[in-house]
């Protein structure tokens, strides 16, 4: 009976606590679309990407991001229309070398992922 009863208060309390992923390294976010993983230095694409993957993360789309946009390049993002910390990686690719990213103010524009010259790190991950 004391077994059944310990094995009872392990279950109830394991679910009674939410799982969350780390968000090591990062801030985080929070937009009328949800919450997101911001990290703390800026990196490339690619790099974004694998330090959300590092989180136990995945790079958020731009759709999760701002469900509201049009699609259009240069577009409002209303659901972070306050988020002013620099570009922000998404996981939505632009053609097959570009991804799109959160500008400051809510935009959304897109810019390179592949080749020698977006090496650079320009952008936060944006994590989810």
């Amino acid at each position: 009976m004391n077994k059944k009863l310990l094995l009872m208060c392990l279950v109830g309390l394991m679910s009674a606590i939410p799982t969350y992923a780390a968000c090591n390294g990062g801030t985080q976010v929070t937009g009328t679309s949800g919450t997101f993983c911001k990290s703390n230095v800026k990196l490339n694409w690619w790099s974004a990407s694998a330090w959300c993957k590092a989180n136990g993360l995945r790079l958020a789309t731009v759709y999760e991001v701002c469900p509201s946009w049009d699609g259009t390049e240069g577009g409002e993002c209303s659901e972070m229309s306050n988020y002013n910390d620099g570009y922000a990686w998404t996981a939505t690719a632009f053609g097959s070398t570009h991804a799109f990213r959160l500008n400051p103010g809510g935009v959304v524009s897109n810019q390179c992922r592949t080749g020698d010259y977006c090496r650079t790190p320009d952008g936060y991950a944006f994590c989810r």
